[in-house]
């Protein structure tokens, strides 16, 4: 089977069609049985059945205390950035076998992630048949979560790491809960956080004063126009910046900036987009975008020919300035010379100052429960998460950001290890961001694909076609929150 990349970027960038689909949920529903505190043994009856499994790796039996247990491990295989590393050749080779040095009689099966593993997963939930722990990142583990598929792992994190509050970062481990529900639905891998990578040497020909921790929207912007080249006949040949080119985990970031909300906090339902603050954050992108053209637009940045706009602008000259994730360090170092890029926070609003801190986590299934098998699975998870060992190995071999706070403080200096021209880049920026609050989760709804089919065209006909006005968001956020009432009431809520 051919295995297709499908970062937390591309999923969520691809809009109402794909993003909101694994979102859409039914009402609150009881967690079931992913509530259950521990089983200290299987039942009797457990105890008397052989292990078996499904033609996809079915159901783990029950096994007696002391037997071995099986553990089906579902992750990505690309999820390692370090050049020459293989996540899943890793973890055969040496996460798993130094977790089997503790706990010999556990045997950690690992299932690659295929394409669209985030329906097929949910299939096999409903089936009974899918895996004990499952990689996946929000607004999916929210699917499963609403779903009452996931275990609720906060009676064993009380129990085995009562420090958890003050050992990851705040708000990647808020985000582990669901509002709904009100289960712990996962621990963290890893976080992701957008960052602002300029070209040095392009503000200092153009005597542009360096991006500072605390630059303004207004200087942001005025760095982009004094940046922006065109050539005789009055054509962009460089832009000056470009934002997060999404909507959910770019532009909305701006709403909060400049005080507002994309929706309610208490239902998640009602949407926001209409009112003042958020027009005022998103009519100065517009018109950055679209009056000034100092921040290249998505048509404009696509119809550069870069193969990978992502990671390719900057080096190309295609632009000054531009938001990313965290996964830009190790192809910057390959494609420009040392010394004249690095990475920055994302520039303050009137009020705020926000970007995406969204973390990568583990989910248990439910089903661990009836498997016999919690409380190895458990163990598994709890070594991964808050284990310094597998923690720092998601810096040394991913190159990400470990959730765990002590690992996630050694990640600079990992990378600078690792590739030595890192060595002038502000790395810390990345964990300052973090501690501080600037990077959080995004603002999703209740009902995010029925969100979605309303405000992404009217973002579209903004931003990308350049044919409406911002203040069309005042009749769609209206339309949002109706469309909100009517998926409650069919879900029966």
């Amino acid at each position: 089977m051919s295995r297709k990349k499908l970062s937390r970027r591309q999923f969520l960038q691809m809009g109402a069609a794909t993003v909101g689909a694994t979102f859409l949920a039914g009402c609150v529903t009881t967690a079931g049985t992913g509530g259950q505190a521990p089983q200290a043994e299987a039942p009797k009856e457990e105890m008397a059945k052989t292990e078996a499994a499904t033609e996809e790796a079915g159901e783990v039996a029950a096994a007696p205390a002391g037997a071995a247990a099986d553990i089906r491990f579902a992750s990505f295989d690309w999820f390692a950035m370090v050049p020459g590393q293989k996540w899943d050749q890793y973890h055969q080779e040496e996460a798993i076998p130094s977790f089997k040095e503790e706990h010999p009689n556990v045997n950690i099966l690992w299932e690659p992630h295929g394409d669209g593993w985030e329906d097929k997963v949910l299939t096999q939930m409903a089936a009974g048949t899918a895996p004990d722990i499952m990689s996946t990142w929000p607004p999916v583990i929210n699917t499963w979560a609403e779903k009452a598929q996931l275990l609720d792992l906060q009676p064993l994190v009380d129990r085995d790491l009562p420090d958890a509050d003050q050992i990851f970062f705040e708000s990647s481990w808020e985000q582990m809960r669901d509002p709904f529900t009100q289960i712990r639905m996962g621990m963290i891998t890893g976080v992701d956080v957008t960052s602002v990578y300029y070209n040095k040497t392009a503000f200092e020909e153009a005597g542009v004063p360096l991006p500072t921790a605390d630059w303004t929207v207004d200087q942001y912007t005025e760095a982009a126009v004094a940046l922006t080249q065109k050539d005789s006949n009055g054509q962009v040949t460089r832009w000056g910046g470009q934002l997060r080119p999404d909507f959910v985990l770019g532009y909305f970031y701006y709403v909060e900036a400049f005080g507002g909300m994309v929706r309610d906090d208490d239902t998640q339902m009602t949407c926001l987009l209409g009112e003042p603050a958020a027009q005022e954050a998103l009519e100065w992108i517009r018109q950055g975008m679209w009056d000034l053209n100092c921040f290249g637009q998505n048509n404009q940045i696509n119809a550069t020919g870069i193969p990978n706009t992502w990671t390719g602008v900057l080096p190309a000259g295609i632009v000054a300035f531009a938001e990313r994730s965290a996964d830009q360090f190790f192809d910057l170092a390959a494609s420009m010379e040392a010394g004249t890029w690095d990475i920055n926070h994302v520039p303050k609003g009137p009020q705020d100052q926000a970007c995406m801190g969204a973390p990568d986590c583990w989910a248990v299934y439910k089903g661990v429960v009836d498997r016999g098998n919690q409380e190895a699975v458990w163990e598994y998870v709890k070594w991964m998460a808050a284990g310094d060992y597998y923690q720092e190995n998601i810096a040394t071999k991913a190159g990400r950001i470990p959730g765990l706070l002590s690992a996630a403080e050694k990640w600079p200096s990992i990378l600078r290890t690792l590739e030595p021209k890192l060595e002038q880049v502000q790395l810390e920026v990345v964990i300052d961001q973090l501690k501080t609050g600037e990077a959080r989760g995004p603002q999703l709804f209740r009902y995010q694909r029925v969100a979605e089919e309303l405000i992404v065209p009217a973002m579209e006909q903004i931003f990308v076609e350049g044919v409406a006005p911002v203040n069309t968001l005042q009749e769609v956020a209206l339309k949002v929150t109706e469309a909100q009432k009517e998926a409650l009431a069919r879900a029966g809520g």
